[in-house]
C-alpha cells in the first residue's frame, strides 16, 4: 500500500482521535479503543514508511495519549514518592523469586561457615583474618568483646561503614551481569562470612551479648545485602532466561528492575551506617531494648519487602512503560542539523550505542585481544614488567585512589616515559585508529548512511590522527593530562570531520574553540561520568574475576604475576575501549551541533523549505 492510500484510509479515525484528545470530558474506554488502532497503525508505518513523516506522526500522537494521561498526575516530589510507594513494591513482587533465592543461598553459606567453624575453628582465620580474629580474642579477655565498634568518632565510623557496605552491595549487584552466577559467589562469601563471625562468638559462650550488639545494625545491613543480591539475581535472570525477547532486550528490562531494586537498599545502609556508628556501641543499654529494636527492624523489611509489594500488586495499574514502549517514548530520530545541549547529547550518544552494542562490544574485545597479543608476544621479556599498574582493583578500594584507573590508562598509552620505542608508540596509535573507526561504524550504523570515502587516503589521514593522539599521551602524567584536557576535544572532533570530509581543519578548530561551553560540556559530561563508571566496573567485575582465578589456578608466585598482569591489561583496554568510543560518538554528534551553530545550514534548509511543502493534520507532506 502506497503512503497516499494508508493516509487517505486512516485519516478519519485519526482525526476523531485528535478530536477525543482535545475534549475536556473524555471517554477512557474511548481513548483506550482509539489508543489501540493507531499503536498498530504506527507498528505498520515503522514497518513500511519507517523514515515518512507519517511515521514520526502517529508515534507522537500516542506520545500525546501517554502524556494526555499522565498529565499534572506526577511531579518531581510526587514521583519520588510513588518510587517508594508504588513502583519500588511492584517491581519487589515481580521479582520476588530472585530475592528468595538470595535469602537461601545467603542462609545455606552462612550453615556452611558455622559447619566448617565446628569441624576446624581455625577456618575463621582464613575467611576473618589472622589480625582481626586476634583482636576480637584480646577484646573477649580484656571483658568487651564489642570495643570494636567503639575504636572511631562516630561519625567517621558510619561514613566508613556506610561506604563499604554500599560498596559491597553494589559487587553483589553488578555481579549478576555474569549470568548471575557472580551475585551467587557474592553471596555465599558474605553468607559463609557472617556465618563464621557469629558461631565464633557462640563458641566463646557470648553468643546473646554479640547478637544484641551486632544486629542493631545488621538487621538492615545483612538484609540488605541479601536483597542487592536478589536484585544482581533478577539482573542475571534476563540473559539466562530471554524468553521471547532478544537476551539483550530481556537483559535491559531484567537490569532496569534490579537497578530500582539496588537503589531501594541504599536508605537502608545509611541508616545501618548510622545505628552502627551511633547506637551500637552503646553495649550498656538494656537486653530488652536491643531486643525490641532488631525485632522491629526485622519486622519492617518483612512488612516493606514482603506484605506490603502483595498489597500494592493487587492494585489496578496502567502500565506506563509499556503506553511509553508501544509509543516509541525512548527512539529518538538521529537529526543532525539541529543544536543540543549536553545532556541531550549524551542521550542520543547512548541512544546510537544501544542500536549496535553486539558489534560495539564484539569488536573491543577483538581489538584488545589483538593489543595483548602484540603488546606482549614481541615483548623479550616477563610480562610482568611490561605494565605497572596502579594495584589491583582491590587495593584501588582500600586506599581510597579513586583516580587509579587514569593512571593506569596512561600506563597503557605511554611510550617515551617508559623508554617502550616507536613501534610501541605505532602500536597505541593502531589501536586509537581501530578505536576511532569502531566509533563511526557505530555512528553511521545509527544513521542508517555511510559517510566514509572508500579510499586509502582518508584511513591513512585517521591513522594520522590517531598518532597525534598517541604522541600527546605519550609522555609523563603531567604531559599527558593537559595535552588531553586542551586537545583532546578538538583532536577527536577533528578526526570524524576531516576523516568524513565534512570540514577542513580550520573550520573544525573553529567550530571547537569558539564554543568552549559546547565543547567541553560534552567532553567534561562523559569524564564525570566515566569516573563512577570505570570505578565501578574495575573493583566490582575485576575484584570477582581476581578473586575467582586465586580460587582456581594454583601456580607459584612469578607465574600468577605474569599471568594477571596480561588479564588487567586486556581488562583495562576492554574497559577503557568502552569509554573511548563514547566519548567519540558524542564528540562526533557534538561536531554536527556545532557546524549547525555555526554555520545554521539546517536552520537555512528549513527557511527554504517554507511554502513548498503542505500540512495534512500536522504532518507535512512533499
Amino acid at each position: 500500500m502506497r503512503e497516499t492510500e494508508f493516509i487517505e484510509k486512516n485519516k478519519e479515525k485519526w482525526q476523531r482521535y485528535e478530536r477525543a484528545l482535545e475534549r475536556a470530558d473524555q471517554d477512557p474506554e474511548l481513548l483506550n479503543q482509539l489508543y489501540v488502532h493507531t499503536t498498530d497503525d504506527l507498528s505498520f508505518s515503522r514497518t513500511f514508511y519507517p523514515n515518512r513523516s507519517v511515521r514520526v506522526y502517529l508515534n507522537s500522537l500516542a506520545q500525546r495519549t501517554f502524556l494526555q494521561i499522565y498529565r499534572g498526575r506526577r511531579g518531581e516530589s510526587s514521583r519520588f514518592f510513588s518510587f517508594w510507594t508504588d513502583e519500588l513494591p511492584r517491581v519487589v513482587f515481580a521479582q520476588r523469586r530472585p530475592l528468595v533465592i538470595s535469602l537461601l543461598v545467603f542462609s545455606l553459606a552462612m550453615l556452611v561457615g558455622v559447619i566448617s567453624y565446628r569441624i576446624d575453628p581455625g577456618f575463621a582465620e582464613t575467611i576473618m583474618g589472622e589480625q582481626y580474629m586476634n583482636m576480637t580474642r584480646a577484646n573477649i579477655d580484656n571483658g568487651d568483646p564489642m570495643a570494636v565498634y567503639k575504636q572511631m568518632a562516630p561519625f567517621n565510623m558510619s561514613l566508613r561503614i556506610t561506604l563499604n557496605n554500599i560498596f559491597v552491595a553494589l559487587l553483589t549487584f553488578v555481579s549478576g551481569a555474569f549470568f548471575a552466577v557472580g551475585s551467587i559467589v557474592q553471596l555465599i562469601r558474605n553468607g559463609v562470612m557472617l556465618g563464621v563471625f557469629q558461631y565464633f562468638f557462640y563458641d566463646q559462650g557470648i553468643f546473646r551479648e554479640s547478637f544484641l550488639t551486632i544486629w542493631i545494625h545488621g538487621a538492615l545491613e545483612i538484609s540488605s545485602i541479601v536483597i542487592a543480591g536478589g536484585a544482581g539475581l533478577a539482573m542475571g535472570k534476563g540473559l539466562l532466561f530471554p524468553g521471547t525477547l532478544s537476551r539483550f532486550t530481556a537483559f535491559k528490562a531484567s537490569a532496569r528492575d534490579g537497578l530500582k531494586i539496588m537503589l531501594g537498599t541504599v536508605p537502608l545502609f545509611i541508616i545501618a551506617g548510622f545505628l552502627e556508628g551511633y547506637l551500637t556501641r552503646h553495649t550498656e543499654l538494656p537486653d530488652a531494648v536491643r531486643a525490641l529494636f532488631i525485632l522491629l527492624c526485622f519486622a519492617f523489611i518483612l512488612w516493606y519487602y514482603v506484605l506490603y509489594p502483595r498489597r500494592v500488586a493487587r492494585r489496578p495499574q496502567l502500565e506506563e512503560e509499556d503506553l511509553a514502549r508501544g509509543a516509541d517514548a525512548g527512539e529518538e530520530a538521529l537529526e543532525l542539523g539541529k543544536v543540543r545541549t549536553a545532556g541531550e547529547n549524551l542521550s542520543l550518544t547512548f541512544s546510537v550505542l544501544r542500536r549496535s552494542p553486539g558489534m560495539l562490544f564484539r569488536w573491543i574485545g577483538l581489538i584488545a585481544l589483538g593489543t595483548c597479543v602484540l603488546s606482549f608476544w614481541f615483548y623479550d621479556a616477563a610480562p610482568a614488567t611490561r605494565y605497572f599498574f596502579g594495584g589491583t582493583p582491590w587495593t584501588n578500594i582500600i586506599d581510597g585512589s579513586f583516580f587509579a584507573d587514569f593512571s593506569n590508562f596512561h600506563e597503557l598509552l605511554t611510550t617515551f616515559s617508559r623508554n617502550r620505542g616507536l613501534l610501541y608508540l605505532f602500536l597505541v596509535a593502531g589501536v586509537l585508529y581501530a578505536l576511532q573507526r569502531l566509533a563511526f561504524e557505530v555512528f553511521w550504523r545509527a544513521l542508517k548512511t555511510r559517510l566514509r570515502p572508500a579510499n586509502w587516503r582518508s584511513e591513512a589521514y585517521l591513522y594520522l590522527v590517531s598518532l597525534v593522539l598517541a604522541v600527546g599521551l605519550a609522555f609523563n602524567g603531567v604531559v599527558a593530562s593537559f595535552f588531553a584536557f586542551l586537545t583532546l576535544p578538538f583532536v577527536m572532533t577533528w578526526a570524524y570531520a576531516g576523516y568524513s570530509g565534512l570540514a577542513t581543519t580550520k573550520e573544525t578548530f573553529q567550530f571547537v574553540y569558539t564554543n568552549l561551553s559546547s565543547s567541553y560540556s560534552n567532553f567534561l559530561l562523559i569524564l564525570t561520568m566515566a569516573i563512577p563508571s570505570m570505578w565501578v566496573l574495575d573493583t566490582a567485575i575485576g575484584g570477582l574475576l581476581f578473586a575467582f582465578l586465586d580460587w582456581i589456578v594454583y601456580a607459584d608466585p612469578v607465574t600468577i604475576d605474569n599471568f594477571n598482569v596480561i588479564l588487567q591489561t586486556f581488562s583495562y583496554l576492554v574497559l577503557y575501549g568502552v569509554v573511548w568510543v563514547v566519548l567519540s560518538v558524542s564528540l562526533t554528534l557534538n561536531f554536527y551541533s556545532l557546524r549547525e551553530i555555526e554555520k545554521a545550514e539546517g536552520l537555512l534548509e528549513s527557511i527554504e523549505g517554507v511554502g513548498s511543502k503542505r500540512r495534512i493534520l500536522g504532518m507535512e507532506m512533499e
